[in-house]
């Protein structure tokens, strides 16, 4: 990395020091195209605008030195992204993508949201070289940018064809990802209630007394498909083999308590009252590979999509004729 870069990341660094140390730096730096794509330069300014904001960051707390090691790797990450997000803003030029200019807006707001004022956003944006007209079509590049390889990647992991061979090695090969310590096979019935604390009460008594019936002799799953609002109502309540970890509070810490064909007491949290049924306990072991599936399903389409999606990026690189000059 030349020189020319850390005396531009002065200009934000050496601000606090005074404005004739904010002049020093500005005039030390000499911008320079970094790469061409379709024969159309991306400058070097161009990039330490996207970086600068992260290494604000890095400043703060870290030494010169610190800073210096990790300035090269962000830029040339941010580099490479600058590129395919050109590459991108083509191709959705090309499909006729477009972005409302609310959609713009609010994207803008949730970056204001980040500064303390609109004093310190503004100034921000002054130091990162941008009027607020070029930092609106900057995010609007990059929101049509990022469409496309949402879409992209989204059409390649459809497109994946996982084998059941597939399945299965990625099963083997990673047993420890579906070892674990304690599961539960749960039912639940499950009530919403607003804020309001006397439709709580209710809520309460009316689980209560559907808890004496279950210990009277009333089946559980029953009562869970009559009057259940959780979207497991129809399955008798069941929601199948779970983990304490997998459920909010008090519902996980409420499950380490149950032995199998206990019932919980009535449990609250913010979205609404429960009662939960241990149908079976696991104190450990392994998920079965039928189990296990459902999530490696989704794991292997993405590691397709992925790969897929490289190698049509790599094609429109090609395409581009991209030439990076550092």
């Amino acid at each position: 990395m030349d020189k020319c870069v850390f005396r531009y990341l002065g200009l934000v660094l050496l601000t606090a020091a005074g404005p004739g140390t904010y002049v020093c730096a500005q005039q030390a730096f000499t911008d320079g195209i970094v790469a061409i794509v379709a024969g159309e330069p991306i400058l070097r300014s161009d990039i330490m605008q996207e970086i600068l904001p992260k290494m604000q960051e890095v400043s703060a707390s870290a030494t010169r030195e610190e800073i210096e090691s990790q300035l090269e790797p962000l830029f040339q990450e941010s580099l490479e992204q600058a590129i395919e997000h050109f590459i991108l803003y083509k191709e959705a030029k090309t499909l006729g993508v477009e972005i409302s200019d609310a959609d713009v807006e609010k994207h803008i707001a949730d970056v204001r949201k980040q500064y303390d004022s609109t004093e310190s956003y503004q100034k921000a944006l002054g130091t990162a070289g941008y009027t607020m007209s070029d930092f609106r079509e900057r995010m609007r590049r990059q929101m049509m940018a990022i469409t496309v390889s949402m879409s992209k990647r989204r059409q390649f992991e459809r497109e994946a064809v996982v084998t059941e061979s597939d399945l299965e090695e990625y099963y083997k090969d990673n047993q420890e990802q579906y070892q674990f310590s304690s599961q539960y096979r749960v039912r639940r019935i499950f009530l919403t209630a607003s804020g309001n604390e006397d439709e709580k009460k209710a809520v309460h008594d009316q689980l209560t007394a559907f808890r004496k019936q279950i210990m009277e002799g009333s089946d559980f799953a029953e009562l869970a498909r009559q009057h259940s609002q959780g979207p497991e109502a129809s399955e008798g309540g069941m929601m199948g083999w779970v983990k304490p970890g997998d459920l909010v509070e008090p519902l996980g810490s409420a499950l380490t308590r149950l032995k199998a064909g206990d019932v919980s007491d009535v449990l609250e949290t913010e979205f609404g009252l429960h009662l939960l049924r241990v149908e079976e306990y696991k104190s450990e072991g392994i998920m079965s590979f039928e189990e296990a599936r459902t999530e490696i399903e989704p794991i292997l389409r993405r590691q397709q999509g992925e790969k897929r999606y490289r190698q049509w990026m790599s094609t429109l690189r090609k395409r581009n004729n991209v030439k990076v000059l550092l």
